[in-house]
Formats: structure tokens, C-alpha cells, sequence
């Protein structure tokens, strides 16, 4: 421990006297390591920190699946739920839960949040400690109990105040008053990780708060209406495979006692995932893919990172090498030498390292804000590095000294003390640096190939975020206007929500500057799809290659307001966009027709629908065809749609769209009326969302994804690029500094400056030739292998495979004009001088 105290302190002197390039290399690493401690900040957020406020222990889902249909799984009904409860054997504590969204009113307006509709037991299950206040009691669960009460999020009482006093207040939800009886801990999300409700309710308020799609079919004590999700521990000492074997027993149970409810279900148990709430078993697979990719690429940055403190170390240990031998003559072991020179570069390397750490810190937290912006709901999200992100950062320093100078230090405790005490600085080494395969010029052409890969990776995602900014869905943007509105937040049932869409399609259509107004269930580029299996009469509706078309229910001019003509048939009638019961009638695309009916038409065939495993096959007759549109931005060509009216078809969240004279000014007209008119019709409506059809669609959480995937694969290539400069740079202006006795000769022989800055660029391109010709073999890989998450970019893109090394190459170029230039300086008489 001395000789390692001794080495700190030395190896402190050390970089306090070289400021230059400690600040360089400390520069470089923190680079590195902090974008590898971002990355690896962001997949333990998602994949990796235990869920805030929870006792520790897995967490099980538990499923119901049809024994004779193995993707047939279907939520629990309340009595099911119950009876598993409090028979069951395997589970310590079991708790049930629903998610839906609700109305928050905050003074004028009314803002739209998620909202967890849970059973009493369902903090104490989870084993979360409420910060204050109480959870729910058994009664409050009860269904029809109707109980006015709720918990809120940590995050919720900080945007009211978090005053001492909150607790006993009311909170509006849905037009309703609730009392506030708890609140969360900081962090707290619920089953998930990151993505958190910001109210939860107790079962006894389903009836006043659930939706009408999400409550059609029963009431939450009937038996066949299924509607919970279960969620639980295991008990001490239960094995999921011995837990498999008794819920065999207890389904089995079930179905006895109640077999028109349970008839073939079985009972499944998974461990849930952190990002998915689903009726069927799924884990976090899907985002395993993305955060090697990220990992991969970060890691490539912290290589060349490593790469060029290699050769910053390589320069230095060439002006140490007297110091070197005289400690190696008087009796210094090499042992000892090197582990001082590993000393130093560790030193680095945690100085690099604690700078990363609060360089990751800034960038991740504002990276989930952008995306917590873009949600409706809250997303906790803790920028402080916890025990995983410090070991992760202590890692990286560690294999960062390890990379960069365990070479150039067995290289310099290896050389011959005789030779280097012998030797005058500037002669002798110089010729052997300026070899192509010197270990120096190796360097700079691994950071040049390396450089380019991630510049040409970035370039790939770029041109992808610009085309995805310009992606149309096959309808008129241009004057555009939607409004997402939803009656239900402010209490309204479905009588008083259809009577106030009615009056504002009239209003709206009514304004000066309107073309058209219409309803829609669903809006393309949004986050909410709803695919139905269709076919066509006298085909099969079950089974493998049953088609599917994404179900829309508009009203009468829909068409119009989107800009798109019907192409056969008919549009809906102002009749069947308000008749509750009128006759079953649809509009299909030309996909659809297409695929039910080829080369037939589908005007008067029929149609055949079922939204559910086990709903009853529902008949449409086609009355129009209109043409395709892309329904996501990631579909390369037209989906299949169905369009009903929205009369017979009503739900409590609709868009109203409408189309606007083209232009600005009129945009922003109509807007500013359509606020009025809400405002006139029913000051409590919530206006979820009113602005452009191009705005909703630069909203859009795949246009941002495909943004966030541009950011950082450009940071990733801005970062390579820098530290290929710097390598370049630096490794040019140390030869140049080396040569100048050469440099000298050469022009008190007659040499002219230019020949001499020809001799310094013909030495820098013949480096970059080599490094760019590695750097397209191994970028034409790269792109290979993100092919398939380019938005509608080939993975030879010419423009991206001319760009990057043309930018690469200028930059690296300008990194040997100035050392060049330099070399073009020397006087003759102080070269020859110069030792």
C-alpha cells in the first residue's frame, strides 16, 4: 500500500506538470466513457433497476389461456379473481389491476392521465410503504361500493404544491370529486418500470370510471366479464414449477364450480415483464436487440477513445524514455515501472471517468424528457447513477486503461536502457515512426476505419429521421385540423356525449374558412390501433391467414375532411353518422377489397367481423371503396382498413377533424375558432388535443423514436469524428516536432516550403486512404445490420456512403494542414540546432 501511495502521488505530479495533455486525454476519456455510461444509464433504467419503492422478490403474472387454443388468453373476471384469492395456496399475497385513462380537471382545463383501478391489497402485495396518508380498505374494493377515494403519485402531489395540507383535499376525476387519501413514493410505479399511473383508484369506482369500450360487456361483479389483470409473490419455499402444478388443481376447481365462465381454462404463470402490461405472458425481449446495438456503438466510441490515448501515451513515452532507463540502470525493477506508468493512466482514466459520469447524468435525463413530453402519462425517470451505473462507469475506466496503456507501457518497460541513454531525442526514432506499420500510424488508421463506421451509421439514420419528417399516409396534411376530445372525462354518459359531438360537428362545420368536419375513432400516426379480423362472406373468420384491417369508426364527410375522394359507392349519410341503430353498412380500402375480393369490386358483397376470441361473426354490407392509406409511419405500403359509422358504433374518445382552407393563417384561424366553439358548447369538455394534422404527425411517438435514433447515432458520430481528428492531430504534430532537425536539412539543401507540406499531407493521406477503405468495408457491414431499423433508407445509401467519408476525410485532412504548416515554419539554422 505504500509503494501504491507513492505511485498516486508521483503520477499526480506527474499530470499536474503535463496540464496540456492531461486535459486532453481527461477530455477524451470522459467522451468515451461517458457515452458508454449514458447508454448503459438507459438500459438500467429500462432492463435492469428493481422497480422504485417495492421489496425486493420477483413478481409473478398469473394468466388464463384456453386449453384448446394456445394464443387464447383473456384477462380474469372479479369473482375469479376473488375465489383465487382466498383459495389459492401458492401465492403470498395476489392483487388485481386495470389501467385506464381519466380526466384530471386542473382549473379551466381538463388534462388527460392514466389512472390504475386496483384491488385494496394492491400496495401492501407489492410491499410498498405509502409516504403518506393510507391504502385502500377491503370495503372500498367492493364492486358498486362507489367509494369517492384515491391515491396519488409522488409526481401529482408535487405539480399540486406537495404541501403538508394535500391529503383530505379533492381531486376531480372525470367530473367527479375524490378525496385524497395517500401518496406514493418518490419513484413509485406500479408493476412496471418507469411508466407509473398518476392516480390509483380502488376496484369499487370501476362502474364510475372505466371507459365505455373498456367497460362493454358486463359489470365488474359478473363473472363472465373479464376484465383484471393478477399480479403476485410466491410463498416461501414455491417453485414456479410446483406452483404450475397446484394451479392445475385449482383451475380444475373452476371450472367445476363454474363451467359455462371457465370452461378450458388453464392457468399460467410468468414473471412480468417491466415494460408491458398484457393478458398474456411477454417480457422485455423486444428491447434486448436496441440496447446491444446502443451498447455496441457506444462501445465502439470508448475504442476509439482508447485508441487515441494509446497513441497520446505512445508520443509521451518517446520524451520519457531517458527517464525510463535511468530507473530502469539504477536498479528499478520493470515490474514496478510499469505498474507506475499503469498507475498514471488509471489516474486518467477515473478522472475521465468522473467527468463522464456527470456528462451521462445531463444526457440521459434530458433524453427521457424529451420522451416523458410525448406521453400521457407520467414517466419517473431518476437521472442519479445508482450502484449498477457507478460499477459500470468504475468498469469502463478500468478496461479504458487497460485498452490504451497496457500496450504503450510494456512497449516502453520492454525497450533496451542502454540504446535509450545512448540516444539523442529527435534521432533514430524518427525514421522508424514514419513507417506505414509504425504502431502510432496502426492507431490513427483503426480510429479513421472505426470513425467512419459510426459517421456512416449516423449518416443512415439521419436521412431516415429527414424522410420519416416528410412521410405522408396517403391523405391531404395541408389544412388538416384534429381534435381529440373525450366527454367521458367530465362525467358526461354516452346520451350527453353523443348529443355535444352532434352539436360541434354542426358548429365546426358551420365556421367560415371549414371545408368539411367529421368524426373519427382513431387517427393514423397516433398511438392508438384497433385491427379487427375481417373476411368476406362464406370464407373462414378463424385460424392461421384470417386477414385483419385496422377498424375505424367515422361520420358523414370524413372522407372530405381528409382530402380523400370515394372512389365507388357512397360516403356514410348524416343519418348514420347520429342513429344509434342504424343498418350495418361499411366502407372498405382498396387493400381490403383487393384481398377479399380480388379482381371483383366489393361494392354490395359482405363482410364479416369480429373484434373478440368470442364474439359472434357481425355482417356489413359495402357500400363504398376509398382509397389506402399508411396507418403507422413504419408501413411501407397502404394497410387495410374498414370504416363503420360512428352513429352505431359510438365510443367516448373521438377525434374531430376538419379541413381548413390551406395555408397558416387559415389553419390558425380555424384553430382559434374551434376553441371557441368547445368553449361555448361546454366550457367542462376536455380538449385533449387540438392543433394540425402535419403537427399531430411531427408528435408522433415513431417520428420521434426515429428522431431520438438520429440524436444518437449523430452524437455517437460527432464523438468518433472529434476524437479521429484529435488522434490525427495529435500524432501528426508530434512527428512534425520530432522532424524538425530532418525538416531543417531538407530546406537549407533547397527544399521549399511546399515540398515540405506536400511531404506532410502525402503522409496523412496515405493514412486516411487506408483508413477510409478499411472504414467502407466494415460500414458496408454496419448497415447491413441496421438495415431493419432504417426508415425507408437502403442500407447502401450513395448519399450517406459519399457524405460520411467525404467529411470524414476533410476533417481528417484539416487535422494534417495544421502540423503541415507548421513544419513549413522551421528556419534551417535553429533545425539544424534543434536536438
Amino acid at each position: 500500500m505504500k509503494s501504491l501511495g507513492q505511485d498516486l502521488r508521483f503520477a499526480l505530479r506527474l499530470l499536474r506538470k503535463s496540464k496540456g495533455f492531461t486535459a486532453v486525454a481527461v477530455l477524451v476519456l470522459a467522451l468515451g466513457i461517458g457515452a458508454n455510461t449514458a447508454i448503459f444509464g438507459l438500459v438500467n433504467a429500462f432492463l435492469l433497476r428493481p422497480r422504485a419503492g417495492q421489496d425486493e422478490g420477483v413478481l409473478y403474472g398469473l394468466y388464463s389461456r384456453d386449453r384448446l387454443k394456445p394464443d387464447g388468453w383473456r384477462s380474469f373476471s372479479y369473482p375469479n379473481y376473488r375465489d383465487i384469492r382466498e383459495a389459492n395456496d401458492v401465492f403470498q399475497s395476489l392483487l388485481a389491476h386495470n389501467l385506464t385513462m381519466v380526466g384530471v380537471r386542473e382549473g379551466e382545463t381538463t388534462r388527460r392521465t392514466m389512472a390504475g383501478l386496483v384491488s385494496a391489497n394492491y400496495f401492501r402485495a407489492l410491499g410498498v410503504n405509502i409516504t403518506r396518508g393510507r391504502t385502500f380498505l377491503p370495503e372500498e374494493e367492493d364492486p358498486g361500493s362507489d367509494r369517492p377515494v384515491a391515491v396519488v403519485s409522488h409526481g401529482f402531489w408535487q405539480r399540486h404544491g406537495g404541501g403538508a395540507d394535500f391529503l383530505g383535499t379533492s381531486v376531480s376525476v372525470n367530473g367527479r370529486a375524490l378525496t385524497v387519501i395517500g401518496i406514493t413514493p418518490a419513484g413509485f410505479t406500479g408493476t412496471t418500470a418507469l411508466v407509473s399511473p398518476e392516480i390509483w383508484l380502488p376496484l369499487g369506482l370501476y362502474e364510475a370510471t372505466m371507459i365505455d369500450t373498456e367497460r362493454a360487456g358486463g359489470r365488474l361483479q359478473d363473472r363472465d366479464h373479464h376484465t383484471l389483470m393478477l399480479v403476485g409473490r410466491l410463498r416461501p419455499g414455491i417453485t414456479p414449477a410446483a406452483a404450475e402444478d397446484r394451479l392445475a388443481t385449482l383451475a380444475r376447481g373452476l371450472e367445476q364450480a363454474f363451467p359455462a365462465e371457465n370452461e378450458n381454462q388453464a392457468l399460467a404463470l410468468h414473471e412480468i415483464a417491466r415494460m408491458s402490461v398484457s393478458t398474456n405472458p411477454t417480457d422485455d425481449r423486444e428491447l434486448n436487440a436496441p440496447a446491444v446495438l446502443l451498447l455496441a456503438m457506444a462501445g465502439v466510441v470508448l475504442l476509439i477513445a482508447c485508441l487515441n490515448l494509446a497513441n497520446m501515451l505512445l508520443a509521451r513515452g518517446e520524451t520519457r524514455r531517458r527517464e525510463i532507463a535511468i530507473r530502469l540502470a539504477i536498479g528499478g525493477g520493470r515490474g514496478r515501472v510499469l505498474r507506475q506508468l499503469l498507475t498514471e493512466a488509471l489516474l486518467l482514466s477515473f478522472l475521465g471517468g468522473a467527468f463522464g459520469l456527470v456528462l451521462a447524468a445531463g444526457t440521459t435525463t434530458a433524453f427521457m424528457r424529451g420522451m416523458a413530453a410525448l406521453l400521457p402519462f407520467e414517466l419517473s425517470f431518476d437521472g442519479r447513477p445508482d450502484v449498477r451505473v457507478l460499477a459500470a462507469t468504475f468498469a469502463f475506466a478500468v478496461l479504458s486503461t487497460i485498452l490504451a496503456a497496457l500496450g504503450p507501457a510494456l512497449r516502453l518497460t520492454r525497450s533496451d536502457p542502454s540504446a535509450d541513454l545512448k540516444e539523442q531525442i529527435g534521432q533514430g526514432r524518427g525514421v522508424a515512426s514514419r513507417r506505414l506499420l509504425s504502431p502510432r500510424h496502426l492507431l490513427v488508421t483503426a480510429q479513421v476505419a472505426l470513425s467512419l463506421v459510426l459517421v456512416t451509421a449516423a449518416g443512415l439514420f439521419v436521412q431516415g429521421a429527414r424522410r420519416a419528417a416528410e412521410a405522408e399516409p396517403g391523405f391531404r396534411l395541408d389544412g388538416g385540423i384534429v381534435a381529440e376530445l373525450d366527454p367521458s372525462l367530465a362525467g358526461h354518459d354516452e346520451a350527453k356525449g353523443r348529443q355535444t359531438y352532434i352539436a360541434l360537428v354542426e358548429r365546426a362545420r358551420a365556421l367560415p374558412g371549414v371545408e368539411a368536419a367529421s368524426l373519427a375513432s382513431i387517427v393514423p400516426f397516433g398511438m392508438i390501433t384497433r385491427s379487427l379480423g375481417v373476411a368476406a362472406l362464406g370464407q373462414p373468420l378463424e385460424g392461421e391467414g384470417v386477414p385483419t384491417a385496422i377498424y375505424t369508426a367515422v361520420g358523414a364527410g370524413y372522407f372530405q375532411a381528409l382530402g380523400l375522394p370515394v372512389l365507388r359507392g357512397r360516403d356514410f349519410t348524416p343519418a348514420e353518422e347520429r342513429n344509434a341503430s342504424g343498418p350495418r353498412v361499411a366502407l372498405v380500402d382498396e387493400p381490403l377489397a383487393e384481398r377479399l375480393w380480388p379482381g371483383k369490386g366489393a361494392l354490395g358483397e359482405t363482410l364479416q367481423m369480429r373484434s373478440g376470441e368470442t364474439e359472434d361473426a357481425v355482417t356489413y354490407e359495402v357500400v363504398g371503396v376509398v382509397p389506402g392509406i399508411r396507418h403507422q409511419m413504419f408501413d411501407r405500403t397502404p394497410r387495410a382498413h374498414v370504416y363503420v359509422p360512428v352513429g352505431s358504433h359510438y365510443q367516448a374518445n373521438l377525434n374531430l377533424h376538419v379541413r381548413a382552407v390551406s395555408g397558416r393563417a387559415g389553419e390558425a384561424a380555424v384553430i382559434d375558432a374551434l376553441r371557441r366553439e368547445v368553449r361555448a358548447l361546454d366550457p367542462t369538455l376536455p380538449v385533449v388535443e387540438l392543433r394540425t394534422l402535419r403537427s399531430h404527425r411531427d408528435a408522433s411517438l415513431m417520428l420521434w423514436a426515429v428522431r431520438a435514433g438520429a440524436r444518437i447515432f449523430s452524437v455517437f458520430g460527432l464523438l468518433a469524428l472529434f476524437l479521429a481528428v484529435v488522434g490525427v492531430y495529435g500524432v501528426k504534430s508530434y512527428l512534425v516536432a520530432q522532424r524538425t532537425r530532418e525538416f531543417g536539412i531538407r530546406m537549407a539543401l533547397g527544399a521549399a516550403p511546399r515540398d515540405v507540406r506536400r511531404l506532410v499531407l502525402g503522409e496523412g493521406l496515405q493514412l486516411l486512404a487506408v483508413g477510409l477503405g478499411i472504414g467502407l468495408l466494415l460500414s458496408g457491414l454496419a448497415a447491413r445490420a441496421l438495415s431493419g431499423l432504417l426508415f425507408e433508407v437502403s442500407a447502401t445509401d450513395p448519399v450517406t456512403f459519399t457524405l460520411a467519408p467525404l467529411l470524414l476525410g476533410l476533417a481528417t485532412l484539416l487535422a494534417c494542414e495544421l502540423p503541415a504548416r507548421r513544419a513549413t515554419r522551421v528556419m534551417p539554422m535553429e533545425a539544424l540546432r534543434h536536438e
